[in-house]
C-alpha cells in the first residue's frame, strides 16, 4: 500500500496540488497520513472525497489514517463522517 502524508495545510489554493497528487497515486491501494494536517479548507474535503468515490470505482483500498484533532473538527463541523474520506475496502 502507498503511503501519503496530507501537508499541514489544505487551504482553497492548495486543492489543484492535493488532486494532482491523488491522480498520481491513482490505481493502487492508498493510506493518507492525515496525522499533521493544521489547516483543511470545505474545497480540500471536496477533492479528498472525491478521491473515495474514485478509488471506491476502482475497487481499491483508500485508508485515511490518525486524523488530526484540527481535520476531525473541521470535518465535523461540515457534517463530514471521516469514514466518508474512506473506501469501503479500507
Amino acid at each position: 500500500m502507498a503511503a501519503f502524508r496530507l501537508p499541514p495545510r489544505l487551504l482553497l489554493q492548495d486543492a489543484a496540488a492535493l488532486r494532482a497528487s491523488l491522480l498520481a497515486l491513482r490505481g493502487q491501494p492508498v493510506e493518507l497520513d492525515a496525522s499533521g494536517v493544521a489547516q483543511l479548507s470545505t474545497p480540500c474535503v471536496q477533492v479528498l472525497l472525491a478521491a473515495a468515490r474514485s478509488w471506491r470505482a476502482d475497487g481499491l483500498t483508500l485508508a485515511l489514517a490518525a486524523p488530526s484533532a484540527e481535520m476531525t473538527a473541521v470535518l465535523a463541523h461540515l457534517a463530514v463522517a471521516p469514514g466518508a474520506l474512506r473506501s469501503p475496502e479500507a
